[in-house]
């Protein structure tokens, strides 16, 4: 197979080098690169041609080497200058795709080759056949504190509202409405990122220790049900936001602006550190906190050892934090489980490389 690979000025040089990387994985022919700056010209490892001599080159697939929603928005403009096919142009992720079909097609694990049947027929994404649902919540605004919002339900089915930063940039828009993906999705019985399952839950009276909060809808969920409640989240575009969500309930929730580690210093702080003497509590931990969960969970030991705690803890950021996690835990005395079904961590550059399936959380009890 033929392939281009298509460079923008503004793109990151990483989807540059990984288009390339996984092309060459495959076995498959780089004709050129092609870039948007019509100045551009030369050679590296491969001839650079600008975009104006596109069809003079012979090609079967053009890659975007930039964000996915740069390709949204350009792949159809290409198509009306009467570049190529629509079918003739892909993402990355397509590479990266097409080579874990081909690095995993003997594979054993029944899950695996149920991923790989579904790729046949549908696009690559992080969680795949395990996801399939999408539902959204509506963006409200609020006038007296100047935040955005939606309405969330707790599991008191009660609708609470949960704030976002001002300006906030990642909201969706349809027939002129701003709106935000069902935070509630990736919590569906099936999958990989499920934090809690009818055995291993949050309790009436239970303490909260959500490391790695964002938006805080984890613990906004159970904020009726808890005791006390402590937030991690470092962030500053957060912390407005999370204010207003729990202002309610300032008596039982606790924000704590800092990076979850296992050393404290202005920035890091140590679950140890942050926390009052909790002996004796029963203690639900999820910890979401971007592959600092090893260092998080060693900044945790007297909160781990000196009470009966149930933890639900992401190890997909990186391909060696499942064995580091599960580790780290049962050296504390934890039994250890894992969610059900695999992820694709593609926002994890290193995931060019591994290419691997992920388990999203580990479960564990003491």
């Amino acid at each position: 197979m033929k392939i281009i690979v298509l460079r923008f000025p503004y793109a990151p040089e990483h989807f540059l080098n990984n288009a390339c990387l996984m092309t060459e994985r495959l076995g498959w022919d780089i004709e050129g690169i092609v870039s948007f700056d019509l100045n551009e010209k030369g050679t590296s490892k491969y001839p650079i041609y600008p975009l104006n001599e596109i069809n003079n080159l012979s090609w079967d697939v053009a890659i975007y080497a930039c964000e996915g929603k740069d390709f949204a928005e350009i792949r159809p403009r290409m198509i009306e200058l009467g570049i190529g096919k629509e079918e003739q142009f892909k993402d990355i992720f397509w590479l990266l795709k097409n080579f874990m079909m081909k690095k995993y097609e003997d594979f054993a694990d029944p899950v695996i080759q149920e991923t790989l049947e579904y790729w046949k027929t549908h696009d690559f994404s992080i969680f795949n056949q395990h996801i399939q649902i999408e539902t959204v919540h509506t963006v409200f605004f609020d006038d007296p504190c100047g935040l955005p919002y939606i309405k969330f339900e707790t599991v008191d089915k009660k609708f609470l509202n949960m704030y976002y930063p001002k300006n906030y940039k990642d909201f969706h828009v349809r027939d002129g409405k701003e709106y935000v993906k069902n935070l509630l999705t990736e919590q569906l019985p099936t999958s990989p990122h499920l934090y809690v399952t009818d055995e291993h839950k949050v309790n009436a009276g239970d303490v909260l220790i959500d490391a790695g909060v964002a938006e805080g809808n984890f613990a906004l969920k159970y904020v009726d049900l808890c005791s006390k409640i402590y937030l991690f989240e470092p962030d500053e575009k957060w912390q407005e936001p999370l204010r207003q969500t729990f202002k309610d309930y300032r008596d039982k929730v606790e924000i704590i602006p800092r990076f979850v580690s296992d050393v404290t210093d202005e920035e890091n702080i140590t679950i140890d550190d942050a926390l009052p003497d909790l002996r004796g509590e029963n203690i639900f931990l999820k910890m979401d906190v971007e592959g600092a969960e090893p260092r998080a969970l060693r900044g945790a030991k007297k909160i781990l050892t000196s009470n009966k705690v149930r933890a639900s803890v992401c190890t997909y950021h990186n391909a060696d934090d499942l064995i580091k996690v599960k580790s780290i835990l049962q050296n504390f005395g934890f039994k250890t489980s894992t969610s059900a079904g695999y992820m694709v961590f593609f926002y994890n550059l290193n995931t060019f490389n591994t290419a691997d399936f992920r388990k999203g959380v580990v479960y564990a009890e003491n």
